[in-house]
């Protein structure tokens, strides 16, 4: 999600003027700033935090200008920054349809070289299941972000030809407008993975329920083994009634890489799915759980090197920030907290702590 707003720059007098009778619809103004920040008044609200808001946003709607609403200690602040223009992540209708037949070919082929071993209608259930997964968690973010008020592109996949084992990078949505409050913030960060996990599941316990044990033998011929999260090993376990080794069927690989995506957005870190979770659920503290993340994936790390990758990159590309929405006071509701609880535990049981497995790090058997 990128910063949709920055510093104004030219205050004249009469802009402070005109800035400061329009935040008064909302708020009462106790003192006004102008600094290397931009302008910045300190108000305090004339209705509940929601309303009070609503209202300076809406006479501002018209113009240049964005209102930030802050706490800053026990004081309320209103910022005002400027709108930026330009879209991204746009595309023709036609790229769309052809980045999602390109993914169509290559997770298929990744089914049919991999996970299917040269059974066509397999590889062709693995690459549809997997769609499914991904294209849904990504929908789920484009369908609450609209209802929400936020401009959003539509869902565009992302081809992997082999040798990506799993045929595709995933698939991504831009939103190209501010984020109005805490509870959309909120509300469109958990739709993703929730969408995605409710696909995922039932294709996970299909796909086990179609899997056989494998001997030792013919699973250590491979090149590496797929890791398994809690709530794979349980489902394992009541299918099979002990953790044996799975030669998996295409339905189920299709089901663990859901559940690995899930794991991945859901982790509090920068602008993944988790990091929108709890930048919504606590706007002060919520960097301080994103670096408090990224020391435990240095940690796992030392298990998987993977985490040290997917760590860098998400420094790198969000360097552990997060814009906020533009009203970042007004407080989340008790149901939706008990929604991030339960966000929690689906993070927590589909986690993988070593994805892959080289065989050949392995005892022999």
């Amino acid at each position: 999600m990128r910063r949709p707003f920055g510093e104004v720059e030219e205050v004249t007098p009469e802009l402070l003027e005109a800035l400061r009778m329009k935040v008064e619809e909302g708020f009462v103004v106790l003192q006004s700033t102008v600094g290397e920040r931009g302008v910045t008044f300190r108000v305090e609200p004339r209705y509940p935090h929601k309303e009070a808001f609503s209202k300076t946003l809406r006479v501002l709607e018209a113009s240049p200008y964005l209102p930030l609403y802050r706490r800053s200690g026990s004081e309320l602040r209103v910022q005002i920054a400027q709108k930026k223009g330009g879209r991204r992540g746009e595309l023709r209708p036609a790229l769309y349809a052809l980045l999602f037949l390109a993914t169509v070919i290559t997770t298929t082929l990744a089914g049919y070289t991999i996970w299917a071993e040269g059974d066509l209608g397999g590889s062709v259930l693995f690459a549809l299941a997997l769609m499914a997964i991904l294209g849904l968690h990504e929908l789920g973010h484009a369908l609450m972000a609209r209802r929400r008020g936020i401009e959003a592109t539509l869902p565009f996949f992302i081809p992997a030809p082999p040798p990506i084992p799993f045929g595709t990078f995933g698939a991504v949505i831009f939103m190209n407008s501010p984020v109005p409050n805490r509870r959309a913030l909120f509300d469109v960060g958990v739709a993703g993975p929730l969408a995605g996990f409710l696909v995922a599941l039932p294709l996970l316990v299909l796909g086990i329920s179609l899997s056989h044990v494998a001997s030792p033998s013919s699973a250590l011929g491979g090149e590496f083994l797929l890791g398994s999260s809690i709530l794979f090993m349980a489902l394992a376990k009541l299918a099979f009634g002990d953790f044996v080794l799975l030669d998996l069927h295409p339905l189920a690989v299709a089901g663990w890489i859901g559940l690995f995506v899930t794991s991945l957005n859901l982790l509090p870190m920068g602008q993944l799915d988790g990091g929108h979770v709890v930048r919504s659920l606590m706007p002060r503290h919520y960097r301080k759980v994103y670096f408090g993340v990224a020391l435990l994936l240095l940690v796992a790390g030392l298990y998987w090197p993977g985490w040290f990758f997917w760590a860098f990159l998400v420094y790198l590309v969000t360097r552990m920030d997060h814009p906020g929405p533009l009203d970042d006071v007004s407080e989340l509701d008790l149901g939706r907290k008990l929604v991030a609880l339960l966000v929690l535990l689906i993070l927590v049981l589909s986690f993988i702590p070593t994805p892959i497995v080289p065989t050949e790090l392995l005892p022999v058997q």
